[in-house]
């Protein structure tokens, strides 16, 4: 019943305060700030893990670049002959770009992407969780606190001493769920900071290794090419 209680309240305090803009206690303009920045890093985040989700997808591009090389390997045995300088060319291109997938697409760099796919939903689903949650805590508190502000201006003078505990008590429990929300928020921060930074240059660290080593195969193609 007392649960009940509790919701018809808050219900009750919600619409004053959209309807009759009824007084409400402000967490502070820096928490709101904070809070507003975490919608938009979720917001964010569920993108990128989108994006890397899309990333990790098989490739109708690669597929179809298999499929040419498995074309110039037919046409130079086929039609034009391996030992014949065209039938050579169209060989060393396939062998060539077959040493280029494995130089990092799609496994290193895939496997770096599945890493950082890990850590975001990993930091979606602790941190910002729990973020979240303590927010919708929060909310219930300020209402409850706001409530009980309402019942003790309004209490008679006989009954305001009674009103007045449990409106310490409401007063502190909202102080400590201000703590714990920043307390999370701070976590949240921490793991954005440490993860993203590690794993954005250490991608691009892959990515740069992998272009260097298919630069380097062409070159060589190249280089074969022009001897014959």
């Amino acid at each position: 019943m007392d649960a009940l209680k509790k919701l018809a309240s808050r219900a009750r305090q919600r619409s004053a305060e959209i309807m009759l803009s009824a007084e409400k206690t402000e967490i502070g303009a820096e928490l709101e700030a904070l809070l507003t920045k975490t919608d938009k890093t979720e917001e964010d985040m569920k993108k990128l893990v989108h994006a890397i989700e899309v990333y990790l997808q098989p490739n109708p591009a690669v597929r179809a670049l298999d499929g040419l090389g498995e074309a110039m390997k037919g046409a130079a045995s086929r039609v034009v002959g391996a030992e014949s300088t065209v039938g050579t060319s169209l060989l060393k291109v396939p062998q060539t770009e077959s040493k280029m997938a494995p130089a990092g697409e799609p496994q290193p760099i895939q496997s770096i992407s599945a890493q950082m796919l890990a850590s975001l939903r990993h930091i979606q689903e602790n941190e910002l969780r729990t973020v979240q949650k303590e927010r919708s805590v929060l909310n219930k508190k300020r209402l409850d606190l706001d409530v009980t502000k309402s019942r003790w201006k309004r209490a008679s003078d006989d009954k305001k001493p009674a009103v007045e505990t449990e409106l310490r008590t409401a007063q502190a429990e909202f102080d400590t769920q201000l703590v714990t929300i920043i307390t999370a928020l701070e976590a949240l921060q921490t793991a954005v900071d440490h993860q993203g930074d590690h794993l954005v240059h250490f991608f691009a660290a892959v990515q740069k290794e992998y272009h260097n080593t298919c630069l380097k195969l062409l070159k060589d193609l190249k280089r074969d090419l022009e001897a014959q």
